[in-house]
């Protein structure tokens, strides 16, 4: 049967069980049965989760939810352009080979040594991801990783370590900063963190998470890097005027990140100045010639970009329905006794594997709203919050969960019921630290 009409009557299952079956007023029925829709076409992927994004503000209109202008102006939220900000960089980056290079002479202070220039591009790849797109620092690597492994007749067990290193380096690193990943962003724009006040919670998991990783890789495939001295190839990369100006530009650009209310009150800025500086940083780029607005555009996610918005504009229709303090409500009645530390596991846990299989980004978008209006005596709304845009980034298993996994099993060194025993293990892993890390700590931002 077509997925269409299966989704179909799936969606018109559910919207009658809620019209018919649970109390509540009017706006807030309205709003539980789109968000039912939406859930699960993003979950089924029915339709592109892109698309449905842009059906929320559609709906929200035809609905009586929202008018026009409401129900677009999630689309120009300011966190969307510092992401935007992230991928000119990225762009720029690329164009003017600096990320390779920033690879390359990091290996090369490795002298030779197998082990070492696994953990040390490991390592890279993990701070590179604050940065750049996960997908991009994978693709970047993975030519320089399977290079070194060429060079030996190693073990499965060893190449296997070697190349999801990588990838979970990528999944790990991104979360050290807002512009690191999509559901950074949607969590941060939920609760209006800055970017400096996101690097307090991220660059400590990952300090965190990223050792820890490759310990568990280590003692679960137990790769074997005796004899492992390998030759480094010479770097090609030739610095040029236009190559020393976008590392200007960055350095800029990172600077302005980190010293943004400083320099909000030295200019007299109001506003966000996080945006106004990655605004600024692409107008740079651009007009010092370092890159053309076509690498931009074609390097830029602009699905995820509506993705955000179509994530907002969600929040925005549960919190003026009234259905996020009703679903808050009544998932506060059924946790109540469990604890904040079991609630939190729970939480935790149920993002972490139903991120394998569903995006990231949509299920922070759709989980974050709801868990906000918990009341604070049951699980600080805050903590909720943090955990869930954390632990979408902690899909491990599969392949299909996050596009470095993808990379990486497509490389056809890494069999799938490896990344599946390595990222099970890692993924209860991720739970465990997590579950103590939010029930413990950031409810006070």
């Amino acid at each position: 049967m077509d997925k269409r009409l299966v989704s179909g009557a799936v969606i018109a299952a559910g919207v009658a069980a809620i019209l018919g079956w649970v109390d509540a007023s009017g706006q807030v029925l309205t709003a539980l049965a789109l968000l039912w829709v939406i859930a699960y076409l993003w979950i089924s992927e029915t339709f592109h989760i892109t698309i449905t994004a842009l059906l929320i503000p559609v709906l929200a209109v035809a609905l009586g939810l929202l008018d026009v202008k409401a129900a677009l102006v999630n689309f120009a939220h300011p966190i969307i352009f510092l992401f935007l900000g992230g991928f000119a960089l990225a762009a720029a980056m690329h164009v003017q080979g600096l990320d390779k290079w920033l690879a390359e002479a990091i290996l090369r202070l490795t002298r030779g040594r197998l082990d070492y220039g696994i953990v040390v591009l490991a390592c890279a790849t993990a701070l590179l991801s604050m940065w750049i797109s996960n997908t991009a620092v994978t693709a970047v690597m993975l030519p320089l990783i399977i290079g070194l492994l060429s060079q030996k007749d190693l073990p499965l067990k060893t190449r296997a370590f070697s190349l999801l290193a990588i990838a979970y380096s990528a999944n790990i690193g991104g979360m050290g900063t807002i512009i690191g990943t999509p559901p950074n962003a949607i969590v941060a724009a939920e609760l209006g963190i800055t970017f400096v006040e996101w690097l307090y919670i991220g660059v400590p998991l990952v300090i965190v998470l990223w050792p820890l990783m490759l310990l568990v890789l280590f003692l679960v495939l137990r790769p074997d890097f005796e004899d492992g001295l390998v030759a480094i190839k010479s770097n090609s990369f030739t610095w040029t005027g236009q190559s020393r100006v976008l590392l200007g530009i960055f350095v800029l650009t990172v600077s302005g990140w980190l010293l943004g209310q400083p320099l909000a009150q030295w200019l007299d800025i109001g506003g966000d100045m996080d945006t106004w500086v990655a605004i600024a940083a692409i107008v740079l780029l651009g007009v010092s010639g370092v890159v053309e607005w076509r690498d931009i555009e074609k390097s830029s996610d602009w699905g995820v970009l509506l993705l955000f918005g179509g994530g907002l504009t969600l929040s925005a229709i549960l919190k003026s329905s009234g259905a996020s303090e009703f679903l808050g409500l009544g998932l506060a009645a059924m946790i109540e006794g469990w604890g904040m530390v079991f609630v939190m596991l729970a939480l935790v846990a149920f993002v972490v594997f139903l991120t394998e299989i569903t995006s990231n980004t949509a299920t922070t978008a759709l989980l974050v709203p709801v868990f906000v209006a918990l009341p604070g005596d049951l699980l600080n709304p805050t903590q909720a919050a943090l955990a869930i845009g954390i632990a979408a980034s902690c899909a491990f298993m599969l392949p299909v969960a996050t596009p470095p996994n993808a990379l990486v099993h497509g490389t056809g060194l890494v069999p799938q019921k490896t990344m599946i025993r390595a990222g099970f293990c890692l993924n209860l892993m991720c739970v465990v630290v997590l579950t103590v890390v939010f029930s413990q700590f950031y409810g006070d931002l």
